[in-house]
């Protein structure tokens, strides 16, 4: 049967890189999100204060740390599911081994919650993604309890000379640890995905209220475009799921519809520009990126391609690139 390209490591990272996307340009966003503003007393200033701002920068750069983190975290193969997907390859359990599948080191883990626990120290200002963080650190511990007084036995091959009795043992506990991080690392993408949104919603709604329509349609365009992909990562290599394929053609229509809205704006902002001041050439480059990406769709219902799903990740994170460079002269 031919693999799902939707669910190849590639597929599972640009989702990751598309919620940076978001946040990490909204580093300047001073104003406190709606999800910060529902959070636990202790987090929030005083009726009727602004955080101080230094406390907004420190919350800025936890929630970037997050995102940092998290990102590194779902990197294609370096993931920590790529990596639990090498650990079962060893099949510890079973009669045939694969003795040099496992790779991956508990010291990239200790040092990613490292990271995690320093950024918690401040808080990002939500609780509800504080409290995520929290879980995910306490599940990776978990899999560290297990992993790292096991890892000089993993990578000397000791199972080649005990007839793999000490791995026997600790198999469970070590699956149990990797499933659990996984799990945790789900919750956090939740959590990360629900804070973008509402920074989202909220920029847009200040940019139509200054009449950056130009800003508006690109913010939309991106948004649409992740609900796009996301659409695309439910449909089954060979296509047979119907409410998936329709599905992913909706959110394609959306998007086509969006970026002639982006394609417009782009137009009014040429013509109202004065001379020298017309619109920086990355709306478009990013408009151009995205309608390959639905095209590339539609050429991958006919051709069943893993190159071609390729070409539609490619392009889309080609959008990304252009989004996180920003639109400055």
């Amino acid at each position: 049967m031919q693999q799902n390209p939707m669910r190849s490591p590639a597929a599972a990272q640009l989702l990751a890189v598309t919620c940076a996307a978001f946040l990490l340009t909204a580093c300047d966003d001073k104003a406190p999100s709606p999800a910060a503003a529902a959070g636990t007393a202790a987090s929030a200033p005083a009726a009727g204060q602004a955080a101080a701002p230094d406390a907004e920068a420190a919350r800025n750069k936890a929630r970037n740390t997050y995102t940092r983190v998290y990102n590194a975290m779902v990197d294609d193969n370096r993931s920590w599911a790529a990596i639990y997907k090498s650990y079962r390859g060893l099949n510890v359990q079973g009669k045939s081994h694969s003795e040099s599948s496992f790779y991956g080191s508990p010291d990239t883990l200790a040092k990613q919650l490292k990271d995690l626990k320093e950024a918690r120290a401040s808080g990002s200002g939500d609780a509800q993604l504080d409290a995520a963080v929290d879980t995910l650190v306490a599940a990776g511990e978990k899999l560290l309890g297990t992993w790292e007084p096991m890892a000089p036995y993993y990578q000397s091959k000791g199972f080649l000379e005990d007839g793999w009795a000490k791995a026997r043992a600790a198999d469970a506990d070590m699956a149990a640890g990797f499933t659990g991080l996984l799990a945790r690392i789900d919750a956090l993408d939740v959590e990360l995905d629900r804070v973008q949104e509402a920074r989202r919603l909220r920029q847009m709604e200040e940019m139509k209220r200054q009449g950056d329509m130009l800003g508006y349609a690109t913010l939309d365009s991106m948004a649409v475009a992740k609900k796009f992909m996301a659409a695309l990562d439910k449909v089954s290599g060979d296509l047979k799921n119907k409410d998936a394929v329709a599905a992913a053609d909706a959110r394609a229509a959306d998007l086509q519809a969006s970026l002639e809205g982006l394609s417009k704006a782009v137009a009014d902002a040429k013509a109202q520009a004065k001379d020298g001041k017309e619109p920086h050439h990355g709306y478009m480059s990013l408009h151009n990126s995205l309608q390959e990406a639905v095209g590339q769709w539609r050429v991958f219902k006919q051709s069943r391609s893993e190159m071609t799903w390729r070409n539609i990740v490619s392009y889309y994170n080609n959008a990304i690139g252009t989004f996180n460079r920003g639109f400055g002269r």
